[in-house]
Formats: C-alpha cells, structure tokens, sequence
C-alpha cells in the first residue's frame, strides 16, 4: 500500500502483538549520536521502539452471570527510528504511534477519547509528504480497516489543545460526531503522527498518550524518547516505510 510519499510497509515480519506481552524493544539504542548512511533510493524499514503495554479501565462482560471482568482497552505508544538500532535527530521527521486493543465487553462498546502529550522540544510534523495515519481492525471477519477513508472518521490533519495535550480527534467527527473513536471487543486501533524534536532528547522524557474510554478511566500509554543532534547522509523521508503494528496479529487481518 503506498500512502502519498510516505508508504505504509503491513508486515508481520518485525513484532510479535499480544494484549499479554509487551511490545517494547528490550535495549538501549547503541551508537545514538550517529545516523547510518543509506544509498540514494533505497528503501528504508523503520522499526518502532514501543514501551510496555498499560491496561485501561476494567469491565463487567455484557451480561455476563456471575459477574466475569475484563480489561476495557489496552495499549502502548512506540516511535519510528533509522535501523538497525540508531535514533532520530534532531530536526527530522519520524513518526509517534498508539496500538489499542478493547478485549473488554461492555455491551455497547466505548467512545475513546485520545490525546497526544509530546515532551518539550517536541511538536506534530504533519504534511503532504508526512501525513497522519490511522488503521482499525474490525471483527467478524478480522480486517484492516483504513479509517482515513470511513465516512465517520478520517485521520486528524490539525491537534487542537485538549485536557492535557494535543486532541487526537477525527477529522470527520468520529463516534455519532463526537471527536471520540468508537471501539468494542475486539476492535484495534492505530493511529501514527509525524512529529520532530527541536532539541536532543535523552530518554527523560516520554512521548504520552491520554486514552479516555469511559468516563473518568484514563490512561497513559508512553514511551520514552530519544533523539540526538546529528544527521549524517540522511536519505529522502520518501524512502521511508513504516510498519502497520496490526499486521503482526495471529492470524493477520485480512487487507495487511
């Protein structure tokens, strides 16, 4: 699938996903102040360096007696960096992302409030060469499902402020119009967002999501970031692809 000059690679080759596992690189970048050379034209895979996955919200199962409980939703938050293990710089483009499950079964499913809360030194870098993305998985059948093209949703162009970060909402309303992403058990969601640091980032700090699935239940999917100050023989970003999460579920969803 090729998305404007940024293309989205759906393999299933790069992270086992598990709501029972952690998605998260397991150590340290090494050789963080240096960015590899790469030939002019050469396809690029950017791994995600993913933090652990948080539970959000518990559940009674929709009817269910006696009572069986469940986690609501479920996630984490990762961010695109040059392989095999360097990490971005400063001043240049890679993508933020949030993976949420909904394994919970509250009958009517959850209208899920999202926010991105970047450090300082950091802001979205969304363009026509860098847009946003967002995928969902849909049950019965398991398929992907580009949300940029649903007539309800549509993938965020612009981040207004929210409650405590930037407001993740759907350009074309969402959820009965209301800036929230509808989910039930068994759905996932994807959402990836070009950002850049403006200055070094030593993993400190912690690019954030504020995932609101019910009222008063929220959640902080993070990981922590890392950025340095050199660029050396960057390749064009149009060489760029990136790797759909969704796509590494057993068995893949249909369209990965």
């Amino acid at each position: 699938m090729i998305l404007r000059s940024r293309r989205i690679h759906q393999s299933a080759a790069w992270f086992t996903l598990a709501l029972c596992t952690a998605a998260s690189a397991q150590t340290p970048f090494s050789n963080s102040n240096l960015v590899p050379m790469t030939l002019p034209g050469a396809d690029v895979v950017t791994p995600w360096y993913n933090g652990s996955i948080t539970p959000i919200g518990t559940v009674q199962y929709c009817l269910s007696d006696p009572p069986i409980f469940a986690n609501r939703v479920m996630g984490y938050s990762g961010f695109s960096y040059p392989p095999p293990n360097f990490t971005p710089a400063v001043g240049e483009v890679f993508y933020a992302h949030l993976v949420l499950g909904h394994p919970g079964n509250p009958c009517t499913g959850s209208a899920v409030g999202i926010e991105l809360i970047l450090p300082p030194g950091m802001q979205t870098a969304v363009s026509a060469e860098n847009p946003t993305f967002c995928y969902g998985i849909l049950p019965n059948p398991n398929r992907l499902h580009d949300m940029n093209a649903d007539p309800d949703y549509g993938c965020p162009t612009t981040f207004p402020q929210g409650l405590q970060g930037l407001a993740v909402r759907p350009l074309r309303g969402g959820l009965g119009n209301s800036g929230a992403w509808g989910m039930a058990m068994g759905f996932w969601l994807e959402i990836l967002i070009p950002v850049r640091a403006t200055q070094v980032q030593a993993g400190n700090q912690a690019i954030a999501w504020r995932v609101n699935p019910d009222v008063g239940v929220v959640g902080y999917p993070q990981v922590p970031v890392f950025v340095n100050a050199d660029v050396i023989f960057r390749n064009p970003m149009e060489d760029t692809l990136l790797n759909l999460d969704l796509c590494t579920l057993n068995p893949p969803p249909q369209g990965c």
